[in-house]
């Protein structure tokens, strides 16, 4: 793993960490919250089942108001991003002071003032700065586990905007994945191989100091645990990160307790936003200090990705790709 200060050239579409990969996947996610606290989740996917396309709607993209338990769904906002999926064309434009990724439905920017992810209707525009360093996760071509070189990008964002009118504030992310140049995540090995959680968060304490951070761990007891924290300004990058989630009687995550290096941290989870996606909050850490405000999203898979239903999805793609 390593990480870097981001700067402009980052975000375009040529920079590949290693120039025998391409980009396989672009990722824009946020978890916010309003004055009431009510949170949300928006999420965007782009180049990650077709070059130059980005899905609306599979299944999980759009915003959704978050339910405050388990047992009331995650209504979509907006009525178009619960239909079936369809996919827009993307318009890249870059210069020297920004980059613009367009698609009919709205726009995603880059500039000297951070990130801005904007509706294209007006209904929510997200903007922020990044504030952890830029993380690469790399897993290296191995025999079982992985038949590609893999990158993984990951950042964390402050971020402030409006979701239909109502004021919002928290987090966001732009993850970025790449590989052998043609091939989409899914057919990477982390997605098919590694993965059975992925968690990401972003904190508040009382004196409106931030913190976070983002791990993985593996599947089946696979010991794959990489991930950063960012405390007190510094982030810092680990290799064996490790987690204990606990689960209620439906098999729903509650908890987690998990170590970064020194630190431990313990969170509580409420929601669900799919299947597989989970909201909650920071309880606790190592530090003592009162958090005031938290956004923590998992995504808990455990062993159900397997390749042949990762393939499954993608093959309806196959002739929009060329195969």
């Amino acid at each position: 793993m390593s990480s870097f200060a981001p700067s402009l050239s980052h975000y375009r579409r040529e920079w590949t960490p290693k120039g025998d990969v391409g980009l396989s996947g672009l990722w824009v996610g946020a978890v916010v919250s309003d004055a009431s606290g009510r949170q949300y989740w928006g999420l965007r996917g782009a180049d990650d089942f077709v070059r130059g396309m980005t899905h609306v709607v599979s299944p999980i993209c759009g915003f959704r108001l978050l339910a405050r338990d388990f047992n009331t769904p995650a209504d979509h906002l907006f009525s178009e991003y619960s239909t079936i999926d369809w996919f827009e064309p993307l318009t890249y434009l870059a210069s020297a002071e920004q980059v613009q990724t367009f698609y009919p439905s709205g726009r995603i920017e880059r500039d000297d003032e951070g990130f801005h992810w904007f509706d294209a209707s007006g209904r929510w525009e997200i903007h922020g700065n990044t504030v952890s360093a830029v993380v690469l996760t790399h897993v290296p071509t191995q025999d079982e586990l992985a038949d590609n070189d893999v990158y993984y990008r990951h950042e964390l964002m402050h971020v402030t905007g409006s979701i239909d009118g109502v004021d919002v504030s928290g987090y966001a992310h732009q993850d970025f994945a790449y590989g052998p140049d043609g091939l989409i995540y899914t057919e990477l090995p982390i997605a098919r191989n590694l993965q059975g959680m992925w968690m990401s968060w972003l904190h508040e304490y009382d004196d409106g100091t931030v913190g976070g951070g983002s791990f993985w761990q593996g599947r089946s007891g696979l010991d794959f645990g990489p991930g950063y924290q960012l405390r007190d300004g510094r982030t810092t990058v680990h290799n064996d990160v490790r987690a204990q989630p606990s689960f209620d009687a439906n098999g729903r995550l509650i908890s987690l307790d998990a170590t970064l290096g020194d630190e431990s941290y313990r969170f509580a989870f409420n929601n669900m936003g799919s299947p597989l996606h989970y909201f909650g909050e920071l309880t606790s850490d190592t530090s003592g200090r009162s958090v005031a405000r938290s956004w923590c999203w998992v995504e808990h898979a455990g062993d159900l990705l397997t390749p042949d239903l990762l393939d499954l999805a993608s093959a309806q793609f196959r002739l929009a790709r060329g195969r």
